[in-house]
């Protein structure tokens, strides 16, 4: 028999898959579906081994030694949710709502399982965390310098000439939208420090000096005003940055430069695809206004890709309340140094894998008296520190939708089995709390398909149509743009380029988003090092060495190859401490971006070599 289900992972795709369960379960892309049309990603491999891993949690646990060291003992369902509601009565009575942090985020985007038990914690009036570590401060420039995050719908690069992808390797992490810019007629340019899979895939490779983003942006408005095409306020900026200067500044030779320029100036449907990675870096949220200037002065400001926000009611989905004080994800171990957190109740994330300052976050999480609560599918490094853990039903297990922040359609997931012991859903997990605690709103007990039939009637979709194709499209925010270009201006002028060794890129793996199925497969966890940078240090491939800054230290093995540039350190993020026995994130930094919502900077980490 064949079910619809959707992807629920944090990618752009948002893949419609259909499963068929005969004697095996086995999965594959919806044919029918405009972007993800008929293939899935190489992570999806691993969909159905850790829906019947034997390494699935399936009973609940409550932790016997010390936190960390893994050892628990089985407890049931109803033990578990009584010792969990005793404990936020008891701080709700003794302490207050903001004694309680929920630790969650996307690893889990199905819209029921990620936004429904924010209606529990509203209503409790709790902590809140702010998602800090993906888009914040790309999403905030573009807010402040065009009016909105939200560029174009992925469907038009088929009629795209020209397609830029800025700082991010598609051929990785948008499999979907590569594949229908590599069968379109446009001439596809990657703009990347590093010699990825999508820079190699590309008929230009713009290989530019980490962080001169702004550099060549500069460079190519002032050979745009050179052709005729005026900038307001920004002619006294850019008169400088002749192709020669450049060419200096951006390491790129001065006809790359002209010839992207020209390109730009004249395809008549260009469209920039900006990256999340390069926007995670100290200037991140310039870096993201400068390219978003480049299309403003060919007076196509809504010809990029970044976000996509639809007509989705989210107050209805999560509850609401703005009163709730706030907790910043990215430099979370810093924040609880100062709060007097009583519980982290922790869903959907595996913060002591994928948070930066590890070291600090785990010193804290050892020495402070915190109740912490984990639902997981498996033991995780993070439900390894919890006092008690519940076992999450995976998404062949619950009703829900998906959305996608690139393309506008909305897939249905399709409940096909019960989860496996007391194995429980996101939204059935804070219903059953939500009873223990006899909370009385009737908002915080409305089941998944009341849930799904409201979205699908406020977005206008036909039902049938839904279920019989299993997807819908949906209509994409359009948002008037207002360009201020005033505190951008300002920016530029304070601009310098920070010239330092090493600099430490943790970036996503082909195999897995950030920590998810690193049980299930061996991680690879060894450094990329340019061939220059090793012979000054006598390294060769094999060779072990230290990497160490203010953060911590780890101990990993060397790759060279000219895929990184020299000065820059390349480690993919995601392995898990338990079992790799360390983490990039032990040496990652924690700064943020003070003018961007606090968002990340974890791509300006640096760091010493050490030979051991």
């Amino acid at each position: 028999m064949d079910y619809f289900s959707a992807c629920p992972k944090d990618c752009f795709d948002s893949c419609a898959i259909i499963t068929r369960v005969n004697e095996k379960i086995k999965i594959s892309g919806n044919k029918e579906h405009p972007i993800t049309s008929g293939f899935l990603c190489l992570k999806s491999k691993y969909f159905v081994p850790a829906h019947l891993s034997e390494k699935r949690l399936k009973v609940p646990l409550i932790r016997k030694g010390k936190r960390g060291d893994g050892n628990f003992k089985e407890i049931d369902l109803d033990q578990a949710l009584n010792i969990i509601s005793d404990k936020i009565n008891f701080i709700l009575k003794e302490y207050g709502p903001d004694h309680i942090l929920p630790v969650e985020y996307a690893g889990n985007r199905s819209l029921i399982s990620y936004n429904f038990p924010q209606r529990f914690f509203n209503y409790l009036g709790t902590l809140k965390l702010k998602h800090s570590m993906c888009d914040e401060s790309g999403g905030l420039a573009l807010n402040d310098l065009i009016g909105t995050s939200t560029g174009i719908d992925p469907e038009k690069i088929k009629d795209s000439d020209l397609i830029v992808y800025w700082g991010i390797n598609p051929a990785w992490t948008n499999v979907h939208g590569w594949a229908m810019a590599k069968n379109s007629k446009a001439k596809i340019y990657v703009v990347d420090p590093l010699k990825t899979e999508s820079a190699k895939g590309a008929d230009r490779h713009i290989k530019l000096k980490i962080e001169s983003d702004v550099y060549l942006v500069l460079g190519i408005l002032n050979h745009f005003s050179k052709n005729g095409l005026k900038i307001k306020k920004l002619e006294n900026v850019i008169m400088d940055y002749d192709l020669k200067k450049t060419s200096e500044l951006t390491n790129i030779n001065e006809n790359e430069i002209k010839e992207l320029a020209d390109d730009l100036l004249q395809a008549k449907n260009p469209i920039i695809h900006m990256g999340y990675g390069f926007q995670r870096s100290r200037y991140g949220g310039l870096f993201i206004k400068a390219i978003e200037t480049v299309l403003i002065t060919l007076n196509k400001p809504g010809n990029f890709i970044y976000d996509a926000k639809h007509k989705i009611d989210f107050d209805y989905l999560r509850g609401k309340n703005d009163h709730r004080k706030v907790v910043n994800q990215a430099n979370l171990a810093r924040e609880l140094e100062k709060l007097d957190i009583k519980m982290l109740f922790i869903y959907n994330t595996n913060p002591l894998v994928s948070l930066p300052n590890q070291n600090l976050l785990r010193k804290i999480l050892m020495e402070r008296d915190i109740f912490i609560v984990v639902h997981d599918l498996f033991l995780t490094d993070t439900a390894r520190f919890a006092d008690i853990v519940i076992p999450a039903a995976s998404f062949f297990e619950y009703n829900d939708i998906v959305d996608s922040y690139y393309h506008d359609y909305i897939n249905i997931n399709q409940k096909i089995f019960d989860p496996p012991g007391f194995a429980i859903s996101n939204h059935d997990l804070f219903v059953k709390l939500a009873y223990k605690m006899n909370l009385k709103d009737k908002f915080l007990f409305e089941t998944e398909n009341e849930i799904i039939n409201r979205i699908i009637s406020d977005l206008g979709i036909d039902s049938n149509e839904l279920y019989k194709k299993g997807f819908a499209k949906i209509e994409r925010q359009v948002n008037d743009f207002k360009i201020n270009m005033d505190e951008f201006i300002q920016e530029l002028k304070n601009f310098k380029l920070e010239e330092k060794k090493f600099r430490l890129l943790s970036l996503t793996h082909i195999q897995g988003i950030t920590s998810q199925f690193n049980n299930l497969y061996e991680f690879d966890t060894a450094l990329r090092m340019n061939v220059k940078d090793a012979e000054s240090y006598s390294i060769k491939s094999g060779d072990e060495i230290i990497l160490e800054n203010e953060y911590g230290s780890i101990k990993t093995k060397v790759i060279l190859t000219d895929s990184v540039p020299e000065g820059v350190l390349l480690i993919y993020k995601g392995s898990w401490p338990s079992i790799n026995g360390w983490n990039v994130n032990f040496i990652v930094s924690d700064d943020v971006q003070k003018d961007y919502g606090n968002g990340t900077a974890l791509n300006s980490t640096y760091v010493n070599i050490r030979i051991p």
